[in-house]
């Protein structure tokens, strides 16, 4: 009997050990680990920042060939497209992590995409196209800034 006393004793003795010396590793690989997700958000929040200057950017030239060279069409559609492919390359980023700005952007982008690829698009409307999305652009870009 006292075997099976001592033999127990032990046992509660070494699992009480294991339990408190796993618990300590537990929360430092929890550490290490939202450490590892914020460093990701912030780069992830660099990479959408960037992006989104380069759609900027982009809207800028779209809005300064309709001021000026309304007449050219050709530049106008190639500088859409230059929109579609700069806003392509963080489009799948900004939808999953940020769904409603995605949406709200794509309300007034996809329509001045469509509006400038036309051989003969209504410049008006784009121009009121361009300003709405570079707004949901700056008010987005100041969102990433504060993450």
């Amino acid at each position: 009997m006292k075997k099976i006393l001592a033999f127990i004793s032990i046992l509660v003795i070494v699992m009480m050990s294991a339990g408190c010396s796993s618990n300590g590793e537990n929360e430092k690989e929890k550490n290490t680990n939202s450490e590892e997700a914020n460093n990701s958000d912030g780069q992830m929040a660099e990479e959408l920042l960037n992006g989104s200057d380069e759609v900027m950017a982009v809207l800028d030239d779209l809005q300064a060939n309709l001021e000026n060279k309304a007449e050219n069409s050709e530049l106008i559609q190639k500088t859409g497209k230059d929109l579609e492919e700069n806003w392509d390359e963080i489009e799948k980023k900004v939808e999953e992590n940020f769904p409603e700005d995605y949406e709200s952007i794509e309300e007034s982008l996809y329509p001045l995409i469509s509006e400038s690829q036309k051989d003969q698009g209504d410049s008006a409307k784009m121009k009121e196209l361009v300003i709405q999305t570079k707004e949901k652009l700056e008010s987005f870009n100041e969102k990433l800034a504060k993450e």
